[in-house]
């Protein structure tokens, strides 16, 4: 009784354990195999306090990836909007989802799963107002650099985004088969700085004039 009515009493804390919970484990098991039960095992609460804040269990998916799309935004726009210099904010953003992506597996789960579930229970969300910042900013510097006669002016500023975030993200979504392939471990530190440089020097080579 005690630690509902303390719950209850500190209602941001709870939401956050419960988010961490769901976050967990729907990354581990997708929408479908994602148990509610479990989360709120995982959170220290009872299931009536999740329905209480989020309705239903699809409604609780959807706003895990409000929680970490909202988490890799605020440092994309850290980043971005700090930065004047289109090439260092090129090369920090590069570095950005390197670190970002090998600190959250999550995040990585998360989006492998929905799109072995072809997306169908985020497909009537707007991420909009969440992502849009953060690729506006990374596009206002590539325009920056064209203006500038630093970057090619041919260049797609969309299609360098999208290389970014796949080539970024390949790295680490295909860590265990890139390691029985051609064995190395992506999450070793050395591998990694020797990727991130790689994969650095790949965009600017293509994008400088």
């Amino acid at each position: 009784m005690r630690d509902k009515k303390k719950q209850k009493r500190d209602p941001a804390k709870t939401r956050e354990k419960i988010l961490m919970a769901a976050e967990s484990e729907f990354s581990e098991k997708g929408y479908y195999g994602g148990r509610i039960d479990v989360i709120a095992s995982r959170a220290g609460v009872n299931k009536r306090m999740i329905y209480e804040y989020y309705g239903n269990k699809q409604e609780l998916y959807k706003t895990i990836f409000v929680y970490v799309y909202t988490r890799l935004g605020e440092g994309e726009n850290k980043i971005l909007t700090s930065e004047t210099d289109c090439v260092k904010a090129i090369k920090k953003i590069i570095a950005f989802y390197f670190e970002y992506l090998a600190e959250n597996p999550s995040y990585i789960n998360l989006l492998l799963q929905e799109n072995l579930n072809k997306g169908k229970a985020i497909k009537n969300m707007d991420f909009s107002k969440i992502r849009d910042s953060g690729l506006k900013n990374l596009r206002k510097h590539l325009e920056d650099g064209k203006k500038q006669g630093i970057f090619r002016k041919d260049i797609s500023s969309e299609d360098i985004e999208i290389s970014i975030l796949l080539l970024t993200f390949a790295n680490f979504s295909n860590k265990y088969t890139f390691f029985h392939l051609i064995k190395k471990d992506f999450l070793d530190p050395k591998v990694m700085k020797k990727r991130l440089k790689h994969v650095t020097d790949l965009f600017l080579r293509y994008l400088l004039v």
